[in-house]
C-alpha cells in the first residue's frame, strides 16, 4: 500500500536524486521535516525490514515537530494504523513488513555511544546545524546498509538544517562552500565515500 505525498518540486528532487548524501537546506518553511517523514514512510513501505533513523538533537522537538500534529507521523500514518499495517510504539513506528522508523535524539556528544552498535538502512537528522560534527561524522559512520532488497533507498542520507547553530560552520564547509547548488560529487573514502549533494530549500519553490 502506498500514500500519495503531495511534494513541492524541491522535495521531489531531493527524494529522487542521485546522490547519497544530501543536505536539504536553507529557509525555515521549506518543507524539510515534512520531506524526512515522507521518505521514511516510503522507503519503509517499498522494502522489508528496512531501518530508517530519524534524528533531532532534543526529544521534545521529536515529538512536536514529527510526531504529533494534522502532517505528523500520526495524521499522516492514520490510514496505515488503521488497516493493521504499521503501529507506533514509544520511539518506534513498526510495520508489518518488519520495517522500522527509529524516532532518535541525541543531546550532546557523549550520547552518541548508544547508537554504537546501530545498523542504519537511512539516516535522517533534521536541524543539523544543532549537532557537533562529531555527532553528524559518528552517526553517518552507522550507515551500512546490508539489506539486499534496499535498492536506491539504503544507505541514503539525507540532513535539513538552517544557518546558524553550533554546527553552521561544518555544515557550510561540507556541504555549500565552493560548490554549486544541486551539483552531485563524489566524495573520497576519507570523506566518506559518498556522492554528496546541497538543494536549497526556500519558501519559493520555484
Amino acid at each position: 500500500m502506498n500514500l500519495n505525498f503531495p511534494l513541492h518540486p524541491k522535495q521531489k528532487l531531493a527524494l529522487r536524486s542521485e546522490a547519497n548524501e544530501i543536505l536539504y537546506g536553507g529557509a525555515a518553511g521549506g518543507g524539510k521535516s515534512y520531506l524526512m517523514r515522507a521518505l521514511a514512510i516510503t522507503a519503509c513501505l517499498s522494502v522489508k525490514g528496512f531501518q530508517v533513523y530519524l534524528f533531532r538533537r532534543l526529544s521534545v522537538d521529536l515529538e512536536k515537530n514529527h510526531i504529533e500534529g494534522v502532517s505528523g507521523l500520526r495524521g499522516l500514518l492514520a490510514p496505515l494504523i488503521e488497516c493493521g499495517i504499521c503501529k507506533i510504539i514509544k520511539n518506534q513506528v513498526r510495520f508489518t513488513n518488519g520495517s522500522k522508523i527509529h524516532l532518535c535524539h541525541c543531546k550532546d556528544e557523549k550520547n552518541i555511544t548508544k547508537y554504537q552498535g546501530a545498523e542504519i538502512d537511512m539516516l535522517l537528522i533534521d536541524e543539523i546545524t544543532h549537532f557537533t560534527e562529531v555527532i553528524y561524522r559518528f552517526l553517518r559512520g552507522r550507515v551500512r546498509t546490508t539489506n539486499l532488497e534496499a535498492g536506491r533507498w539504503g544507505g541514503r542520507i539525507l540532513v535539513s538544517g538552517n544557518p546558524g547553530g553550533v554546527g553552521h560552520l561544518f555544515v557550510k564547509k561540507m556541504f555549500i562552500d565552493d560548490v554549486e547548488p544541486y551539483a552531485i560529487r563524489q566524495m573520497p573514502e576519507d570523506e566518506g565515500g559518498m556522492r554528496r549533494q546541497f538543494i536549497p530549500a526556500r519558501l519559493h519553490q520555484y
